[in-house]
């Protein structure tokens, strides 16, 4: 446990709730460019849920000794106000060319093995 002021604690569980927040636009991000169906949305959402529980448990552990008081949540929801309505849609842009980039990317390789197993197929059935 480290030894901060309360103003110090605020400003890192302030900075928690935009990490919180960047984390939201990161599963945003990649269920808009791969179009997932409902239940995977719902994992993803379970995914969430148990990072941003991690992240506020291990850091009110390690930061606060394990106290739980209001202004820790007070400083998680306006880290994530203050972030949603400053640079969220900015990081959206960025996250989502970062993702079509990296498909793209991934799309020569992955088309490689497609051909590659589809050729196989072909091979081993007029073998047998």
């Amino acid at each position: 446990m480290y030894n901060f002021s309360q103003e110090q604690t605020f400003m890192l569980f302030f900075i928690i709730g935009v990490i919180i927040g960047i984390l939201f636009d990161i599963f945003r991000v990649i269920r808009k460019a791969f179009k997932t169906c409902d239940k995977l949305t719902f994992i993803e959402d379970i995914i969430f849920l148990i990072l941003s529980g991690i992240l506020v448990l291990y850091s009110i552990i390690k930061i606060n000794g394990g106290e739980i008081r209001f202004f820790l949540f007070l400083g998680i929801f306006f880290g994530i106000l203050i972030y949603s309505l400053t640079i969220s849609n900015l990081c959206v842009i960025i996250l989502y060319e970062f993702v079509n980039i990296c498909k793209k990317i991934l799309k020569i390789p992955l088309y490689i093995i497609k051909k590659i197993i589809i050729f196989t197929k072909k091979v081993v059935k007029k073998g047998f």
